[in-house]
């Protein structure tokens, strides 16, 4: 029972992980195998559209950030899209590697995929809402303002 608690944003992520994979694969497999739009775009739009989704259910389920303000709410979604833009470019070369280059099978590789850069999400995304690093942030503020108090001094 310790285990769970101390690994509880880890399991929520892990369970809102797989639903932002499964519309990803669901997308991707509707715009690519039944819309025909080229692998590229059609993954491009897979990942828009399940990370929206996640942005939601990481910012207000997993890390329990609440919605202060919208410029708050605007500065943690470019972050969170900054750090995705990285997971972005690895699913599009990893896609175009093994399917054009490899014939595999889209969806199977579309699937390990997302496992590899589910992975990588929930550790950008800690950064990002997990709090627990406030202080350090804060105090990285409180260094700015005091640099620049001295500089106008």
């Amino acid at each position: 029972m310790e285990l769970i608690k101390k690994y509880r944003n880890f399991w929520v992520y892990c369970f809102f992980g797989f639903l932002a994979s499964l519309i990803n694969i669901g997308i991707f497999d509707l715009s690519h195998n039944y819309f025909h739009i080229t692998l590229w775009i059609a993954n491009t739009i897979a990942w828009f559209i399940s990370n929206f989704f996640s942005f939601f259910v990481t910012k207000l389920y997993v890390f329990k950030s609440e919605i202060e303000n919208p410029k708050k709410l605007i500065k943690e979604g470019f972050y969170f899209l900054v750090s995705r833009i990285f997971s972005l470019i690895f699913d599009d070369v990893f896609m175009i590697v093994a399917v054009w280059i490899f014939p595999w099978n889209n969806l199977i590789v579309k699937a390990v995929d997302q496992l590899i850069v589910g992975l990588f999400n929930y550790f950008s995304s800690k950064l990002i809402f997990n709090y627990q690093n406030r202080h350090l942030i804060e105090r990285l503020k409180n260094l700015k303002e005091k640099r620049k108090s001295r500089n106008e001094a």
